[in-house]
């Protein structure tokens, strides 16, 4: 081979080509970095290069600089602090307990509020069951509940007594009824023999 031997040239399309798989193997390389650095669980290259579905000798390429110590970094962040996420979860936990308490706090003091009220009340009627000198009024009541009780118990009784009596009456007005037809049935088949 001389000099004059022209070094062969590559077709503009191969290097577009190339140049366009390189840039989406890099966009998953990230994407793979960005899901696994979300589940904050530790991970190698070998994960980033198996979730992106690349070679590791992709992510080491000495043309690709920034994306090698950005695979390193997360993969060294990853193994470093895994207790992280458990602390972020447990804090998360804590500060929802704390609210939790602080909501049961509120809503005790408010029923503490309400029984004091109702408390208060309950004096207040009991007060009212003593009459002016002073005598307690629940022997009163009670013989008053027992009198409606027996006047309710003699309403039912003298409704049941009017039931019954209207049925007795229907039956009689039928009973009446009955006798006038059978009489007005009687005298004209007695009217009829005299006529003929």
């Amino acid at each position: 081979m001389g000099s004059d031997a022209k070094p062969r040239r590559r077709p503009v399309e191969a290097i577009g080509s190339r140049t366009q798989r390189s840039i989406e193997c890099e966009r998953r390389v990230r994407n793979a970095l960005a899901r696994l650095t979300k589940k904050g669980v530790p991970f190698t290259v070998e994960d980033v290069c198996d979730l992106a579905g690349v070679s590791k000798t992709f992510i080491y390429d000495k043309r690709r600089p920034l994306l090698t110590q950005a695979v390193i970094l997360a993969r060294d962040t990853s193994q470093d602090t895994p207790t992280e996420p458990a602390t972020e979860e447990l804090g998360a936990a804590t500060a929802s307990w704390r609210e939790r308490a602080i909501n049961a706090e509120a809503l005790a003091k408010s029923l503490r509020k309400t029984l004091r009220d109702r408390d208060d009340r309950i004096s207040d009627l009991i007060g009212q069951l003593f009459d002016p000198q002073g005598n307690h009024l629940a022997e009163q009541n009670a013989e008053l509940r027992r009198l409606m009780r027996t006047l309710h118990e003699k309403l039912r009784a003298g409704e049941e007594e009017s039931a019954k009596l209207r049925r007795s009456l229907a039956s009689a007005r039928a009973n009446v009824k009955h006798e006038r037809e059978r009489n007005v049935t009687a005298l004209t088949a007695g009217t009829s023999y005299s006529h003929s």
